[in-house]
Order: structure tokens, then sequence, then C-alpha cells
């Protein structure tokens, strides 16, 4: 299974009798009793529901509010300047999540969103679907450049080399 892809289980499944499973909700509670609730979608991984949240810290809250859900990246052994040894380490890249903070100060901001963790410290911010499918489009751009043009170009030059090239000390005039 492409980890990447969520498993059949992560996604809304109809009731066994035909219906939408039932919407799940979030609730947070103040102290003086004052109650929000929201739409907590099937795909969030967390629920924000909180008791007693001080009456003076209740927008604070609700701007924290994010459903969210992550997805693996491929993992890589890749080296680094950084890495005490010259041995190549674990990196993961391109791991994503989907995120959604509908108390965004902005409606078109309350949309859910992903995120891609390119390795380390890079990350894509904020793509809607058309910015996955130019990511995915400049992904497999790259594979397929990788594949059709950069491997059959270092087969003919290690043919080449080794046609070529004396071992050891080199050719002496």
């Amino acid at each position: 299974m492409n980890p990447a892809v969520p498993s059949p289980t992560a996604l809304p499944a109809p009731e066994s009798d035909g219906t939408a499973r039932s919407l799940r909700q979030w609730l947070l509670t103040t102290t003086t009793g004052e109650q929000v609730s929201g739409h907590l979608p099937p795909w969030a991984t967390e629920d924000p529901s909180e008791q007693e949240v001080p009456a003076e810290e209740l927008a604070a809250r609700l701007a924290d509010v994010c459903h969210y859900r992550e997805f693996p990246g491929q993992v890589l052994r890749a080296y680094s300047p950084g890495n005490s040894s010259d041995a190549p380490e674990e990196l993961e890249v391109m791991s994503s999540s989907i995120t959604c903070a509908p108390y965004a100060p902005a409606p078109e901001l309350a949309l859910p969103v992903v995120t891609v963790r390119v390795a380390g410290e890079y990350w894509m911010t904020d793509l809607d679907p058309t910015g996955v499918a130019d990511l995915v489009a400049g992904l497999r751009a790259v594979a397929d450049r990788l594949d059709s043009v950069v491997i059959p170009q270092l087969n003919t030059i290690r043919t080449e080399w080794t046609a070529h090239h004396t071992s050891g000390t080199g050719a002496r005039l």
C-alpha cells in the first residue's frame, strides 16, 4: 500500500444500512457555561474539545482549533554535511498533512490545505488542490528526467569510462 494514500478505513464510510455516518462535533465549554461547537471531520486525528476554558481565553482557543491528518513521506538514505560520520543517514522526504483552521482570520483561509515537508526544515505550505497537482507534475517531471535522461546517460558514460580508464596510478607517458 502506498503510505501517502490513506487506507480505506481512514476515509468516511457509509453505515451498513446505507445512511451516512453521523457527524462528529467538537465542543469548547467555558467556566461561565458558554459553549461553542463545530464540525469534527472524520479524517481529523484529534478532538479539540475542552471543558472549563477560562472565558477570556475562548477566542484564543478557537483560533488554535486546527484539524489535521498526517501522511508519511519516503525514507531515503542521504549524506549531510551536518552528520558526524561519513555514512549516509535516513532522511524522510515529502511527508505531508492536510490541515484546516476553521477560525482562520479570513474565510478563504479556513478551507483545508496541504502542507508538504520537502526535507529537513523546508516546507511547502497552504497548497490547494491545484497547488498539489502542480507539485505532483513537477515531481513526475523530475522522476521522468532521472529515468529517461540521467540513467541512460550514466550507463553510456560508465561504459565509456570503463573502456578507456586504467585503474591504479593511471597511464604513464
